[in-house]
């Protein structure tokens, strides 16, 4: 089980994240709600480990993970919001360099590449690439060995229709399968049917989702 305990960031001293504390269990998705502004990404950046927290924990079954880059590539998987693909590789290349760095079966999942279509991506330069292509790609890239711990940001958000379906059963057979799923989302509807438990952050501060919302 990933825990966290009072993580916080401040920005130009102004606290955008007031002390977050939650947990996630294998087989759980848990779904975070809240307008624009309200923290998310940098909530799950922090859990990412993408972005340091000014304060705070978090652990792996009472064990620090905090800045521990081998759980971190073996374990979690990360869609950002915004994709951080290197845009002179092609998407193959890139596939092949994320396999190299985690030890993730990217190029060689054949469920994978036949969800996401791969095939059809693998010799386009990424700088070539659609919006809807390279969240595909940063979906290979985070699904890659079906990590313990998937973290998506607003991961639908570009994401050609098509391929919704898909990867909200591929999402299902994952947490079936003991994975555990945390994302933010600003359809409700996408947390209502993938999520066991919703969460909400508003101002930077996280509790329970209120019974009426």
């Amino acid at each position: 089980m990933l825990s966290t305990c009072g993580l916080t960031k401040r920005y130009h001293g102004q606290t955008v994240l007031h002390p977050a504390s939650l947990t996630l269990a294998p087989g759980e998705a848990v779904g975070i709600a809240g307008a624009n502004g309200s923290g998310k990404s940098t909530l799950l950046a922090i859990l990412a480990q993408t972005l340091a927290p000014d304060s705070g924990s978090i652990e792996e079954d009472g064990r620090s993970v905090l800045g521990d880059r081998a759980f971190l590539r073996a374990c979690v998987g990360y869609v950002p919001q915004t994709d951080s693909l290197i845009p002179e590789l092609t998407a193959g290349e890139q596939l092949s360099l994320w396999q190299r760095l985690t030890g993730r079966p990217a190029a060689r999942d054949r469920v994978l590449s036949d969800l996401l279509d791969l095939d059809a991506l693998r010799r386009k330069p990424i700088w070539k690439l659609s919006g809807g292509m390279r969240k595909r790609l940063s979906f290979a890239l985070a699904l890659a060995g079906s990590p313990r711990y998937l973290i998506m940001d607003e991961a639908f958000a570009a994401l050609d229709q098509g391929y919704r379906g898909r990867l909200e059963d591929w999402l299902r057979g994952y947490t079936a399968q003991g994975g555990a799923l945390l994302w933010c989302s600003h359809e409700p509807d996408e947390l209502q049917r993938l999520c066991t438990r919703i969460l909400s952050l508003e101002a930077g501060r996280l509790m329970p989702l209120a019974p009426h919302a």
